[in-house]
């Protein structure tokens, strides 16, 4: 039996898409595990799995935003490829050769598909392999449940949690895929990151963990975690040039819907990319 894990905010997203698609597909009397008023995903995500393993007869769990509403079961997928024990992970869309949390920028790698608000992120519906994936949907196997869990204190906040669980996943020995799970809908209305400042944190604190760095590059890193505090001034300076250079009005490209902010992580992206071919697992 899976079940099905969400954390909930502040709106009411939950209660008007995410909820009633799931009552919609699930199959009855699998359980569905709601984490309320969390500081973050990766607590959340923790105590959801001790729920799941102390249950024995869940097999697996389907974890979405509560921004995502389910149009068919994304666990009839799941099942199938968890019957695979070298499998530990599935997620509709992800990417490999990660140096970033921003997956999605290794744009020569990006695998999968989902349904945004307003449009198709389609990079193929068939299964692939890959090295991290974007946590708006995610499915994990009994294993999985039973034996990973976030390092307490080393992450915070709610961004980066399916680059990092991936690594987590991969690094104790199992594969990573993704798949098409049949009609998803993320009800994402361009509300961009949730926390910059914890983004950059658990960034450089995974780079830390997972990639070969030089005494060097890890003391830059350390270097670059006590100038965290400043990205707010850092923002503001860059909404203030853009509105004095006349674009103001500028409309996103990128994966935040914020263009200050995809600037921002855009170029912390591009210092990451020296990274390459330097992650431990």
């Amino acid at each position: 039996m899976i079940g099905y894990g969400v954390c909930v905010g502040p709106s009411t997203l939950f209660e008007r898409s995410c909820l009633p698609g799931i009552e919609r597909v699930r199959t009855p009397g699998s359980p569905v595990f709601t984490m309320r008023n969390q500081r973050s995903l990766f607590s959340a995500y923790n105590a959801m799995f001790d729920q799941a393993a102390a249950n024995s007869d869940i097999t697996g769990l389907v974890m979405l935003h509560d921004d995502v509403e389910l149009r068919k079961n994304p666990a009839e997928v799941a099942q199938a490829v968890f019957e695979d024990d070298s499998v530990g992970m599935l997620g509709s869309v992800g990417g490999s050769d990660t140096v970033s949390l921003a997956w999605w920028n290794e744009k020569e790698t990006r695998r999968g598909r989902v349904t945004d608000y307003d449009k198709v992120h389609d990079y193929g519906s068939d299964r692939y392999e890959v090295h991290a994936v974007d946590d708006v949907i995610l499915c994990v196997n009994r294993w999985t449940i039973e034996n990973i869990r976030f390092p307490e204190g080393h992450y915070r906040g709610f961004e980066g949690l399916g680059v990092i669980l991936a690594t987590l996943v991969r690094a104790a020995g199992k594969r990573v895929l993704v798949q098409d799970l049949q009609d998803v809908m993320h009800h994402n209305d361009g509300r961009g990151f949730n926390g910059l400042k914890d983004w950059r944190h658990n960034e450089l604190r995974w780079q830390r963990e997972y990639f070969d760095l030089s005494p060097l590059e890890r003391l830059g890193n350390h270097l670059e975690r006590l100038t965290i505090p400043t990205v707010p001034l850092r923002l503001a300076a860059r909404r203030l040039a853009m509105r004095a250079a006349g674009r103001s009005h500028q409309v996103s490209d990128g994966e935040t819907g914020d263009p200050v902010i995809d600037e921002l992580v855009g170029g912390w992206y591009r210092r990451c990319k020296r990274l390459r071919g330097r992650m431990l697992v």
